[in-house]
Formats: C-alpha cells, structure tokens, sequence
C-alpha cells in the first residue's frame, strides 16, 4: 500500500516551496525584502477545528466504488511566531500524495491587502498511525513498565520495568538485572513518553520561519486517493408512457480514514490526460458549475462546464463526507416531464441486420420540466402496470447530457422494430487534403415496424475507426460530427421505410504522402 512505501518518507522541496512562499501575493504591494530573525520559536499546529474553507473536486474512474480520487482544497486560521518553528496540520486526508502539496502562509498587510506571511524549508507527511502494536514497535530500545494481573480472584497486580528488546513476535523485555523475559497474555504498557513520529492521525509537518509574529491563513492543496462518485436516476413512466418523474442522486464515496466536515463538492467527470499519477491535475480547474437541491414544490436549475473533454458540477451546500462511508445527494426531482418512446438502432458500416432498443426520449429544454445538465450514470424505469403496481422495466447506464438536449434513457429490447443495412458499393475517390485515402460508400437503410402501433425510430450509423467526411446524398440522414450519422423518422404500424445515402468515408490507417488526387472539400 502507499502508506506502507513511503513511511518515513521526508519530503525536501525547499527551492520549489521557497519560491510558492516568497511569490508577492495577490494585491501585494513591492516593500523591501522581509527577513525571518533567527530565533527559534515553539511548535504550532493548526488543528481542522481551524478551518474557514474546505473543497473537494472528487474525480471517478467507475460510477461509484472507491477507485478514484480528489482534489483537496483548504485553509486554516493560525497565529504565528517570529521567527523558526514547526507548523503541523493534524486531520489531512489518510490517503494524499504528499508530493502533490501546495503550502502557502498568508497574512495582511498595513493595508488591509494580502501578503506571504513566512517562508518553507522543508515538509514531512506523517501517517504512522498510532496502534497498540505500533506504540510497542516504535518503543524498540526505550524503558517502559508493564502491568498485568497474576493468578485468579484472590491474586493480585504484577509489575516489570525494563527496556523493549523486541515486539515482532511477543513482548521481549530486558530486566535492570541484564534478565531477557518474554511478556504475554492481557498486559498494560506504561511509556514515559509517546514515540517521535508517532501521530493520531494523518499530519502534515513544515519547518517554517514567520516574518514577524501575526494571524496568518495557511493555504494547502494535495490530491488524496480512494474516493469516487457515481450518478443514478429513477425515471417513473405514467400509465400513458407520455410524461416522467424525474429524480436524480449522487452517491459520494469516501473510502479513506479522514472525515470532511462541511466540504463544498466538486464532482469530475471525464478522464485527465496525466504524465504521473502523483500530479494533481485539478489544480488548474477552478471553474465551477453548478447542482442544485431540488424539492417537490421548488425547483431550480443545474448548470453544467465544460472543459475539454472534463464536465465538471458542483453541489451548491456543503456537504459533511465521513470516513469509510458512501453518502447519496439527491440533485434533482422534476415531476411530469414530456416523453417520447423510441425505438434506436446503432448500426456499424456494414452489411446486416440490427436489433433496435427501447428508449425514454426525455425532454431536458432548459425552460421545460427538467432543464439540467445530467451527468453520465445509472439509470432505473419503472412503469406502472394494470393492476396500478409499479414495476421495474430498465436498468441501464445513460450518457452525459447537457441542459437543452433531449435525455435517453435505456428500457429494453424492442423485437418488432429491425433495421437492415445493405452496402451497395464502394469506390475509391483518392486522398483528401490530409492524405487520407477517401472511400465512396454507397448504402440502403431499411427500417420495418412489425408492431401494431407507431414507433419513433432513431438510427445511428457508426463507422469505427474511420471518419466520416462528407455526405453527398443525405437521403433524409444528418452528419453528426466524423462519427456519427443519424436518421430519425416516425415509423408507421407495419410500415417499411428506405433511406437512401452516399457518404465519403476517410481511412486514417491508409495515409500516403504522394502525389495522388487531392479532393476539394475532402480536407479536416
């Protein structure tokens, strides 16, 4: 475990936290260079009962379970000596990184504006827990007494003081006599004082000097493992499958010792691009959206960024996440929203014959019933039967949706709706303007409705690792970006419908650098 590979692990970054500490603040005004006097000045520690802001940005590889991690955000109140002096702050997260750790000591000046309060020489993560086996283990070589009960209801309370010879299998103790004895069964240990580096809790350590003596604000960052956050709905369908319930939750693991006491949550989804897993990627992603807590009789709106391939959402209160424990947020409850049923079919490039799945097409217009951005999850639908029981009828995983876009929610196969697709020939135009060899397909669409009522039929037509670039003859089908055409039509009871489309198609493996035919409007 990481715990156990960088025990006693001294972090020495004194240039690079010397620059964080020695950078002019935000508003700071250029007055000559502050020295720290050399004096040495008592421990501080800033406990958590210390602390005015609190931040976690919580990033998920899996919806739920405790395989991600998050980004820490926090500053404490603390008063600060003159001079050089330790400073720990108890209670950090059991599982940071410390080499991710951002420190910064903050204070006011004259003016009421910000200012570097003191300077960073060296910072030490401290997680040796303290345990009864550990206690014994880290008192190796010291004098300790030991207490035991002799005998039975008429013995009586023995006593041994020696020094701890060893504790890996059973007590060894070495008498003032130069007698090794072993000490066992229920046994009280007497230490005269608590082992160096031993802590109650996950701590990190700094060996600061202040400027002057002065009520500063530490400001420190760190990426911690074993969190994780996952998105589930529960969609209830009216009996007439024209309207929905809507209720929506996160569920906010934290699988690690330390308990956060009203955090403000960030929650990321998407995956970051990293070059070691020990950089706290979210420290450049301060921008924020936006959950908010409905209830049955108030509604209000969930904004949604977008950074790159990251969405990002935060919950508007803050929320407490204790240790070992998984916590659901409800996010959204939005009552009789318009639905549609579809039948969606997605197809590869290909000859064949496709299975189509029964969808809620939930509307999500930003004026409308719902009207939030809805992050990637699990999905549940529930129907009601004839009888007035609700009923289970899908379970299945839905994409991430932006405010304004229609919501699909999976509900089951749907066999009387079929999709057959008929490649009817492909023919080689040359190379488009980044020298990818450009293909001609020339291919029918059939769509048939075996059921007795009408169906809202939506086709998707991937191509797999090559791109579309063009489609010349649409045939009632609409390019959705270099992946993805779509057909839409409402579907007769027993009715057959045919689209006809020619698309030109790039191959990204098949790039030549010659002379060959350079197609206009074939380019990126």
């Amino acid at each position: 475990m990481r715990q156990h590979m960088q025990m006693g692990r001294s972090l020495r970054w004194a240039a690079a936290f010397v620059f964080v500490a020695s950078a002019a603040a935000p508003g700071c005004k250029s007055k000559e260079p502050r020295v720290v006097p050399d004096v040495l000045a008592p421990p501080v520690v800033a406990p958590a009962s210390a602390r005015t802001s609190l931040a976690l940005s919580i990033y998920s590889r899996g919806n739920g379970g405790g395989d991600g991690y998050a980004f820490v955000r926090e500053e404490r109140k603390v008063r600060l000596p003159a001079g050089r002096f330790v400073l720990s702050a108890p209670d950090i997260a059991s599982d940071m990184v410390p080499e991710t750790t951002r420190f910064q000591l903050i204070s006011a000046n004259e003016d009421g504006d910000e200012q570097v309060a003191g300077e960073l020489y060296e910072q030490r993560y401290l997680y040796d827990r303290l345990t009864p086996e550990r206690l014994l283990e880290k008192a190796e070589g010291q004098r300790v007494t030991a207490v035991w009960w002799a005998g039975f209801r008429k013995g009586r309370e023995r006593t041994l003081t020696g020094t701890v010879v060893s504790s890996k299998e059973g007590v060894l103790m070495k008498l003032d006599s130069g007698e090794v004895v072993p000490v066992r069964g229920h046994v009280r240990y007497y230490f005269s004082a608590l082992p160096p580096d031993l802590v109650t809790e996950p701590t990190l350590k700094w060996n600061v000097g202040s400027f002057e003596a002065i009520d500063a604000t530490l400001k420190i960052s760190y990426r911690a493992e074993r969190f994780a956050w996952g998105a589930d709905y529960v969609v209830n369908l009216a009996k007439d499958q024209t309207t929905a319930d809507v209720e929506g939750w996160v569920t906010v693991v934290n699988q690690g010792d330390t308990t956060f006491e009203q955090a403000k949550l960030q929650l990321v989804a998407g995956t970051v691009n990293t070059v070691d897993a020990d950089v706290p990627e979210a420290e450049e992603v301060q921008k924020e959206a936006y959950f908010q807590v409905l209830d049955t009789e108030e509604r209000s709106r969930t904004g949604e960024e977008t950074l790159g391939d990251l969405h990002l959402y935060t919950v508007e209160h803050p929320t407490t996440l204790p240790a070992r424990s998984s916590k659901q947020v409800r996010f959204v409850l939005a009552r009789g929203v318009p639905v549609v049923l579809e039948a969606e079919t997605t197809v590869p490039l290909q000859t064949g014959t496709f299975p189509a799945e029964l969808k809620a097409k939930i509307d999500n217009e930003k004026k409308g019933a719902l009207g939030v951005a809805l992050p990637a999850g699990v999905a549940r639908s529930n129907m009601l039967s004839n009888s007035g029981t609700l009923i289970q009828v899908g379970d299945g995983g839905v994409e991430h949706t932006p405010a304004g876009e229609p919501w699909r929610v999976p509900i089951g196969g749907d066999a009387n709706q079929l999709t057959r697709v008929r490649i009817e020939d492909q023919k080689p135009m040359g190379r488009g303007a980044s020298r990818e060899m450009i293909t001609r397909y020339t291919m029918d669409v059939q769509l048939r409705n075996a059921a007795e009522a009408p169906r809202h039929r939506r086709v998707v037509i991937e191509p797999g690792y090559l791109r579309f670039v063009a489609l010349p003859t649409a045939g009632g089908a609409t390019l959705e970006g270099p992946k993805r055409i779509v057909i839409e039509t409402e579907l007769g009871a027993g009715k057959v419908q045919s689209f006809k489309i020619v698309v030109d198609v790039a191959d990204p493996n098949d790039v030549r650098d010659d002379g060959l035919l350079n197609l206009p409007g074939l380019s990126r």
